[in-house]
């Protein structure tokens, strides 16, 4: 969301009870539910119609940019004060500036400071941080598209899963794939700062060693490159899961079938096929059948095209690979 101010949203910001559109916005976004908040923007004319500072039905949350505005003034001048009245004071503005601007290191520190103390004083930790989890998984999963592949929340996120695993507290990760990891790649494709909190979560020790675990993982993340097919961080982080399994044939058989049926001839499931089909653990028949559908895909392409070079590419690949 830009933060330039038009003349108009200027003169409305003379007008209303900024202080009260503060506490409203910032006592939705401090509440939780069962589900992640799902948070959106809303342009001028809804607050034009709109006396409340935001519309909410349960999880659901819509706030006028104007209102948000008001808001970070608010917050923006508490920040500048720098003596916060509580802790809790603090997580509300910060929250706020988060908000209107995701890429605000210091507000994201000030988060971490508070957290830390908590920490410290052995004050309801665990409650804590996962407040702090809920409210920055909900930022980075909600339809704002600077929020979900903001570098700045996917650190704080990477500490604060790190403050988990120190402290032992238990984290499914299954269930982070699907409603963390997985929609906010889909929330902004090619989500570079996603995938690489994936490698993360299954980097854990717990994760390593338990195979069952690795194996649900493995679906959903299949699940998504299939539904995602042009989606290259996807697929690359699917090579990833791969690496020295067994499940390697049934997965590029699955692919292939659904490349030939669909045609698909991108660059980005080309990619993953002639890698893992060269680099892994699959078979005879598989690596044949693969390397046939590209051959037939290969005949419907026009010459010097993009598709075409991806298609090539493959085939002298498989070329130069024993086997083939």
């Amino acid at each position: 969301m830009s933060r330039a101010l038009d003349a108009k949203t200027k003169e409305a910001l003379g007008h209303g009870d900024h202080g009260k559109v503060f506490d409203d916005i910032s006592k939705a976004l401090s509440r939780s539910f069962d589900d992640l908040l799902e948070i959106e923007f809303l342009g001028r004319s809804h607050a034009i119609n709109l006396d409340a500072s935001l519309l909410q039905d349960e999880n659901a949350i819509a706030i006028p940019k104007i209102r948000l505005t008001q808001a970070f003034l608010v917050a923006n001048r508490l920040f500048k004060r720098g003596n916060w009245v509580s802790d809790e004071e603090a997580l509300r503005a910060t929250g706020i500036m988060l908000l209107m601007d995701p890429e605000h290191l210091t507000a994201a520190n000030i988060r971490k400071r508070v957290l830390s103390k908590i920490m410290l004083l052995h004050q309801n930790t665990e409650k804590s941080l996962r407040r702090e989890k809920y409210f920055i998984d909900s930022l980075l999963t909600s339809r704002l598209h600077r929020h979900t592949k903001s570098p700045t929340l996917w650190s704080h996120r990477r500490w604060l899963m790190s403050q988990f695993r120190r402290l032992g507290f238990g984290v499914d990760v299954v269930d982070e794939f699907k409603k963390v990891i997985l929609i906010s790649a889909e929330r902004h494709p090619r989500n570079y700062y996603a995938w690489c909190e994936a490698r993360s979560l299954v980097n854990l020790d717990s994760v390593v060693w338990d195979q069952m675990l690795n194996e649900s993982i493995l679906r959903e993340v299949e699940r998504w490159c299939l539904s995602h097919h042009d989606d290259i961080s996807g697929w690359s982080f699917l090579m990833y899961m791969l690496s020295g399994l067994d499940q390697a044939s049934s997965t590029v058989a699955t692919t292939i079938g659904l490349a030939e049926s669909f045609h698909w001839r991108n660059e980005s499931v080309w990619y993953f096929l002639r890698n893992v089909t060269t680099k892994e653990k699959v078979s005879a028949s598989v690596r044949s059948e693969t390397k046939r559908i590209c051959e037939s895909l290969r005949q419907g392409t026009e010459e010097n095209s993009i598709e075409r070079r991806a298609l090539d590419q493959a085939l002298d690949c498989f070329s130069r690979s024993d086997g083939f």
